[in-house]
C-alpha cells in the first residue's frame, strides 16, 4: 500500500513539473569582431608610395568647383605600436604649382568582410574586406599658405597570400565595369588665410572611379579621351609619369 502511495506522489510531481526544458540550439561561429580585425590587418603596404617598387602607390583626385587636378602621396606610414587602428603618416600634396610636406594620423573606425564585386584573373584573394575611418593631415607650418586636410576614408581590399592588397577592376580606366579596389579619401582643406572649406575627393584608383566623381569626365568608349572642360583645369597632364615628390638630387661637387 505503502508503495502505491509513493508511485501515486511521484506521478503526481511530475506531471506538475511538466515536460523537460529543450537543449538551447548551438550557434552559428560568429564572424571576427571589427576589433579583432583591426588588430589582425596592418593597412599600410596600402598607401605607401613605396610599398610596391615596381609600382608606385600615388593618389590622383580633385579639388575645388572646378575639379582641378590633385596628387598626393604617403611617404611614411607606421602603424601606432598601442592602437592597431592608428596609423600616423608623412607625405607631400600637389596641387597646380603648389607642393607642401604633411604629417598626421589615419585613424580607422570599423573592418569587416564583404562579398567581393571583383574578379582577378591574376590574383586569387582568400577573402575582402572593407574599411572606414576619418584622417587628419596638416600642412608643414613653415610653408606659406599652409593649411589642414580633414575628413574619411573608405579602403576595399583583399587578404591574398602574399598579404593585403587592392584587386583590379577594369583594365583601362575609360572601358566599362567596376573600378576595383581602393582607398577613396573625402576631403575639405581649410587655413588660416582660406577659412571657407574646399573640398577635395582623392583615391588610389581614381581614374577608375572618376566619371561617378566628375560630370562626363571622359568621352567616347575607344580611347581615353578627356572631356575639354576638365582638360582646360590641368586634366591632360595627368599621365606625366614624372616622381613629383622625390626630393631634387643635389649636383656633386
Amino acid at each position: 500500500m505503502k508503495l502505491l502511495v509513493l508511485l501515486a506522489f511521484l506521478l503526481t510531481t511530475l506531471a506538475a513539473a511538466g515536460p523537460a526544458p529543450k537543449p538551447a540550439p548551438r550557434k552559428p561561429a560568429a564572424t571576427a569582431s571589427s576589433a579583432a580585425l583591426l588588430r589582425k590587418f596592418n593597412l599600410a603596404p596600402l598607401w605607401l608610395v613605396s610599398a610596391r617598387p615596381a609600382e608606385a602607390q600615388t593618389m590622383l583626385g580633385c579639388m575645388g568647383p572646378q575639379y582641378r587636378p590633385f596628387n598626393l602621396v604617403f611617404e611614411k606610414v607606421q602603424r601606432d605600436s598601442k592602437n592597431p587602428a592608428l596609423y600616423h603618416v608623412e607625405g607631400k600634396s600637389r596641387e597646380r604649382e603648389r607642393l607642401l610636406p604633411f604629417s598626421g594620423t589615419i585613424t580607422l573606425s570599423a573592418i569587416k568582410k564583404v562579398k567581393s564585386q571583383y574578379v582577378s584573373e591574376t590574383a586569387k584573394p582568400q577573402a575582402q574586406y572593407q574599411a572606414s575611418g576619418r584622417f587628419r593631415l596638416t600642412e608643414s607650418a613653415t610653408e606659406e599658405g599652409a593649411g589642414v586636410f580633414t575628413g574619411t576614408l573608405t579602403v576595399t581590399f583583399s587578404q591574398t597570400p602574399t598579404g593585403v592588397a587592392y584587386l583590379p577592376g577594369r583594365q583601362f580606366w575609360w572601358s566599362p565595369g567596376g573600378g576595383g579596389e581602393g582607398s577613396t579619401f573625402t576631403s575639405t582643406w581649410s587655413s588660416a588665410a582660406h577659412p571657407q572649406p574646399i573640398k577635395l575627393v582623392w583615391a588610389s584608383n581614381f581614374m577608375n572611379i572618376a566619371n561617378t566623381v566628375m560630370e562626363n569626365f571622359s568621352l567616347g568608349e575607344r580611347g581615353p579621351h578627356i572631356n575639354p572642360k576638365y582638360s582646360r583645369v590641368g586634366w591632360q597632364n595627368f599621365w606625366d609619369n614624372e616622381e613629383w615628390w622625390a626630393d631634387a638630387e643635389e649636383p656633386a661637387l
